[in-house]
């Protein structure tokens, strides 16, 4: 790379740094970096977006249109979307998602990670993760979710409606449910379930695999299985198992009810434990 300042590249400490409270990215303009209020802003009414090109942002036309027929993204290199080949890929093994820096996709230890001691979660504003307060909260009065669009949950109406007749659930793509057709499917022989990653569903490939040698698992947290500690255990005192909800097993409450009177067993679906009609049944003649 060619030196910016002291003879040094930009990423190897060249350069002048944002001013930005323990900001270290470089400036674009105005002593800041672009996500603190330095460079330019796209013209168009009322879009505090960063300018790409023609005194636009890549939304209102400032990047070059994807080459592909029928696609509406914007180009990320060589005319293509980062989904359909544009942009550079993670250098991870056998990944193929898109570059967050450091040649690393964030999963893999590309971007910043949240300033909160012992949080591995990436960073999504203020130099913290979602779950630190990193993200907006949804603007409905009394929610507690995290934002969709609009300042709204996806309960809110900050997602598309599932366009089913009856179905509350919310769209995934094509304005269905990921239940009802909505979304990517696995590529795996007859696999009908939803793609984590690579095209995959978690159980076949997809998805990022825990840190601790051999394992198998699929990472729940902190690049770790629920095994190896990567969900957390119930509060309840002495307890050791694994959160159902509300920070509680299903034995301390974390799950609904049994509605049958006497049943000490915790609901399935519909209120009622499988045992008693909960659950789905399986669809081979005359099996219950």
């Amino acid at each position: 790379m060619r030196a910016k300042s002291n003879g040094l590249y930009g990423g190897h400490g060249g350069g002048t740094r944002c001013t930005f409270d323990a900001c270290v990215r470089l400036v674009t303009s105005k002593g800041l970096y672009c996500g603190h209020g330095g460079g330019a802003r796209c013209k168009f009414d009322a879009c505090v977006r960063q300018v790409a090109s023609k005194g636009l942002c890549y939304l209102h036309g400032g990047s070059k249109p994807f080459k592909a027929d029928g696609c509406e993204m914007r180009a990320k290199s060589n005319g293509l979307y980062g989904g359909h080949g544009g942009g550079t890929r993670c250098t991870f093994d056998a990944c193929v998602r898109l570059v967050t820096s450091k040649g690393l996709y964030c999963g893999h230890g590309g971007g910043t990670r949240c300033k909160f001691e012992g949080c591995e979660r990436h960073v999504l504003s203020k130099r913290i993760c979602y779950l630190h307060g990193g993200s907006k909260r949804c603007k409905a009065d009394g929610c507690e979710k995290w934002i969709a669009s609009k300042g709204l949950c996806y309960l809110h109406g900050g997602s598309k409606p599932f366009k089913a007749d009856g179905c509350e659930m919310r769209a995934k793509s094509n304005g269905l449910y990921g239940g009802h057709g909505g979304g990517t499917r696995c590529t795996f022989d007859a696999c009908v379930r939803l793609v984590t990653s690579k095209g995959l569903y978690c159980g076949h490939g997809g998805g990022t695999r825990c840190k601790f040698e051999g394992c198998e698992r699929h990472v729940l947290s902190k690049r770790i299985c629920y095994l190896h500690g990567g969900s957390k255990r119930c509060k309840a005192d002495g307890c050791e198992k694994w959160i159902a909800s509300k920070g509680l097993c299903y034995l301390h409450g974390g799950s609904k009810p049994f509605k049958a009177d006497g049943c000490e067993m915790r609901a399935k679906s519909n209120g009622l434990y499988g045992g008693h009609g909960g659950g789905t049944r399986c669809t081979f003649d005359a099996c219950v």
